[in-house]
């Protein structure tokens, strides 16, 4: 008999939470988190539309979660 995967309930959880976020809401929690993140996308959504920089946006995190870990700033 094959092995079944075990799901963790928590992670399941988590990812289904997180995969039900809107472009906006990512886009916006970032802004929140970080100064230079927020200006640089009001820089880009005043230059283009307020779509792409969203997109701009969700393409630059994609990017960063390729990478993998950083370690934290001191």
């Amino acid at each position: 008999m094959p092995a079944t995967p075990t799901v963790n309930p928590t992670r399941a959880a988590l990812e289904a939470a997180v995969l039900d976020l809107t472009d906006e809401q990512i886009a916006s929690a970032l802004c929140k988190v970080d100064r230079v993140v927020k200006s640089a996308y009001e820089e880009r959504a005043g230059y283009a539309w307020p779509r792409e920089a969203q997109l701009s946006l969700l393409r630059a995190l994609a990017t960063r979660l390729e990478r993998g870990r950083v370690p934290a700033k001191a």
